[in-house]
């Protein structure tokens, strides 16, 4: 059994590193051929200063590979279009400053064997660090998919910082991800698995299938909050239209437009904890679908 992990990377060399010592260390069967594809989104190709020590340090054979375009969909389909050449059976899709559990692979395939699982995912757990402003203020809490107390759900999408699937899938569908998301640098997972998902695919969360990261101090911050709902919010608009139809989509947009703007005011009622930042998401969710179709076009690239 072939199985290729596909990591995109810009300029975080320590936390790819880290990452690769954490593949290392994942308990896999003999039977199994493992090979990893690194692509480096840096113009100058940053990677060859430590693309030797990698391949050393690595138990797995590394493919490295530039794509000098900037944004994670470009990077992300410099790999889809390597892998048609590999043909592996499996792939793996991890965020280069990962932290992969060992036992990764032992419950991905136990997803797979008792639901027939085409597509496997699980949670991204942030490592707590002593040196945060206050505990629990990392606002990435707020985009993250609440599955409560589940263990294991089948689900409409997944994100690829966390992913294992049948590589079929994307042969047999000619799938990519999709250009028009680049600038947002965020999203166009979600339009691609939800694509997968409509084909009539698989797709199970399991709160056993892990990978950790490590905690991102600009994600504490109300500037990043802003950012990212607002985009979140501008792109919904343009995920609805592709999953529904013109038509139907731009109804829709602002039917969820009207549903962050009621739950703004819950919260502003409710006062519970964590309040501001909630009120605050709920709020530039529901300004940004509700201009979304007038300015998709006009947003600029998001250098992140």
């Amino acid at each position: 059994m072939k199985i290729t992990i596909c990591i995109t990377t810009f300029n975080r060399h320590l936390d790819l590193e880290r990452c690769l010592r954490s593949i290392n260390q994942i308990k896999l069967e003999k039977k199994i051929l493992l090979n990893i594809i690194i692509v480096d989104n840096s113009i100058n190709y940053n990677l060859l200063k430590i693309k030797k020590k990698l391949s050393k340090d690595s138990k797995y054979k590394i493919i490295f590979l530039n794509q000098k375009n900037r944004g994670r969909v470009f990077a992300r389909n410099k790999y889809l279009k390597k892998l048609k050449h590999i043909n592996p059976d499996y792939i793996c899709l991890f965020d280069d400053d990962c932290i992969v559990d060992k036992y990764w692979f032992k419950e991905c395939f136990k997803t797979i064997k008792k639901y027939k699982a085409d597509v496997v995912t699980g949670p991204q757990i942030y490592l707590k660090s002593s040196n945060s402003k206050k505990k629990g203020n990392n606002f990435s809490y707020l985009f993250e998919k609440n599955y409560k107390n589940k263990k294991i759900c089948c689900v409409k999408w997944a994100a690829s910082n966390n992913v294992f699937m049948d590589y079929k899938i994307i042969k047999k569908n000619n799938l990519s991800f999709d250009k028009n998301l680049n600038k947002f640098g965020v999203g166009e997972d979600q339009l691609f698995f939800s694509k997968i998902n409509r084909n009539g695919y698989k797709i199970f969360w399991n709160k056993d299938v892990k990978v950790y990261e490590k905690f991102h101090f600009q994600r504490q911050n109300y500037k990043w909050l802003i950012d990212r709902s607002y985009r979140l919010g501008v792109l919904g608009y343009y995920i609805d239209q592709k999953e529904y139809g013109k038509i139907n989509g731009l109804f829709i947009n602002y039917f969820k437009s009207i549903y962050y703007f009621i739950s703004f005011i819950i919260s502003i009622l409710l006062l519970k904890k964590n309040y501001f930042e909630k009120i605050t998401n709920n709020f530039v969710r529901f300004y940004g679908r509700l201009i979304g179709p007038l300015t998709f076009k006009n947003i600029e690239f998001y250098n992140k």
